[in-house]
């Protein structure tokens, strides 16, 4: 009864025993920490290096010698972004923001759609565009 009852706890520490370099990583073949390695070049040479570089690196950002024009931005009136929102829906492409039409892209009804919408947003009068979607469905406000 006892050497049964002993078979347990050694079968578990010889497995223990087997995990341990396992749990110990290979630190010879593919060690993550950094190695210091010597340069046969010297601290001169690498500042000579370094300003040829900079005298022919890419200008970034906005560096005083090269000023960069601004953007102009234009900003619409409220009425104009109403009447393109009222000719998104008109156009019908409001009903299908939310459908596989929309997030395909080149399916029918959206190619659809998006043509109504070029020809609501081209038309010079979108206050008097019908309220009526292309797809033939009422819009209620």
């Amino acid at each position: 009864m006892q050497i049964s009852s002993l078979r347990l706890p050694l079968a578990s520490l010889l497995l223990a025993a087997a995990a341990v370099p396992a749990f110990a990583g290979n630190y010879a073949e593919g060690d993550p920490r950094p190695v210091a390695q010597t340069s046969n070049v010297s601290s001169p040479a690498v500042a000579a290096e370094t300003r040829a570089w900079m005298a022919a690196a890419p200008t970034l950002g906005y560096p005083e010698g090269n000023p960069q024009a601004v953007v102009q931005v234009q900003q619409k009136t409220r009425a104009a972004v109403q009447a393109d929102t009222m000719n998104w829906i008109r156009s019908g492409l409001g009903a299908l923001s939310y459908s596989d039409a929309y997030a395909s892209g080149n399916h029918p009804a959206y190619a659809k759609a998006s043509r109504a919408y070029a020809q609501l947003r081209g038309s010079s009068d979108a206050a008097s565009a019908s309220l009526t979607p292309v797809d033939g469905n009422a819009v209620t406000r």
